[in-house]
């Protein structure tokens, strides 16, 4: 008796069967209805074998994985925060947790007392280990809210850590740290990153700004401010707050040298380009990649670990204790208004009053 078929497919008769499989329908395809029936149980059983070597490897996925999943595919593409942030919240993941020993736990696995050892063992000051703590934050809500991991974080408490803030937040290098930056500065394999370290600390201008600089941007001893990089785009200053600032002598003799020995890197390495600061394939800074490398010079210098605004504060700072007027500092800076500049001058009248007072002798 002739085996019963149901369908033909180019010419060919096959019997079809269709079935359900969660919430899609599927067809099926045999030399008969058996035949067919067969094929959608070696089908089962194969998305069963899936699923359970799926489930082995998410069972055993470490914190490192996880934020990587996290990182690719949720915060790269969320709306909820803005560029800066997530760039941030990559950046606090990628320097201070990735390839440490709570990187490597099973996530599924760590307890709230692993994420307080964490913390309490991160070599880190009150402000960094904020910024972790923000990235954990939204980092385990999502791994709660996937049933990657338990609600374990609320349970963690911050630690009492170094607070590298100064008076109404204002951080400020001081003077025998900047004679320590300076001394090491001129050492040959600090090339890349003297003549940026110095145009911070001469010009009180934002990193984004020194990073967008040109060589056509200097002329006759003066630095003209036309744009900064900000989240990775060339945009116009902060507050359109174009400027032209005049090169301290310091600045002169070190930009020529700088120029010299970036002219030789680019023959060296076959890429040309106008901008004054740039890897050593010609391509703009990242901000992380440059906080990085000056953290690993204040090593070397051992001098602390202190945020590239920091320049800017000393600057504004060192304008007050050279009498240099309010209006003035400002105009050089960029300050959105006179009350920011001022709240920096505020700072050092303090200083001032405290040193007079202790000058007193009776």
């Amino acid at each position: 008796m002739a085996t019963k078929k149901n369908t033909t497919i180019n010419g060919k008769e096959y019997f079809r069967i269709r079935r359900t499989i969660d919430g899609v329908q599927k067809s099926f395809y045999g030399s008969s209805k058996g035949d067919a029936e067969n094929k959608y149980k070696e089908y089962l059983e194969e998305l069963a074998k899936k699923k359970y070597k799926q489930e082995q490897v998410y069972s055993n996925a470490t914190i490192h994985d996880r934020a990587k999943e996290y990182i690719d595919n949720a915060l790269s593409v969320s709306k909820k925060f803005a560029k800066g942030t997530r760039e941030r919240y990559e950046s606090a993941y990628r320097t201070h947790i990735k390839g440490s020993w709570f990187d490597k736990l099973i996530a599924s696995d760590v307890r709230a007392s692993d994420i307080q050892r964490f913390y309490n063992e991160l070599p880190v000051s009150s402000q960094t280990l904020k910024s972790v703590n923000k990235f954990m934050s939204a980092f385990w809500k999502w791994l709660v809210l996937n049933d990657y991991a338990p609600n374990v974080l609320v349970a963690v408490e911050l630690p009492i850590k170094p607070d590298n803030s100064r008076h109404n937040g204002i951080q400020i290098w001081e003077d025998s740290e900047i004679h320590k930056i300076l001394m090491n500065l001129h050492e040959p394999e600090q090339n890349r990153i003297m003549f940026l370290i110095e145009m911070l600390l001469y010009t009180g201008m934002r990193i984004g700004e020194v990073l967008a600089l040109q060589y056509s941007d200097i002329k006759d001893g003066h630095i003209h401010v036309e744009r900064q990089i900000y989240t990775g785009e060339i945009k116009a200053p902060k507050y359109g707050s174009s400027r032209i600032i005049p090169m301290h002598d310091a600045l002169l003799d070190d930009y020529e040298k700088h120029t010299k020995w970036h002219r030789a890197e680019m023959r060296t390495n076959r890429y040309r380009t106008d901008f004054i600061f740039t890897t050593h394939k010609g391509t703009l800074y990242n901000v992380s990649n440059v906080r990085r490398r000056m953290n690993k010079f204040y090593d070397e210098c051992g001098v602390p670990h202190k945020n590239i605004h920091t320049y800017r504060s000393t600057f504004c700072t060192q304008m007050c204790r050279c009498d240099v007027p309010l209006e003035v500092a400002s105009k050089l800076l960029g300050h959105k208004s006179l009350e920011v500049t001022a709240s920096h001058y505020q700072l050092i009248k303090s200083d001032t009053m405290e040193e007079a007072i202790n000058k007193l002798s009776y």
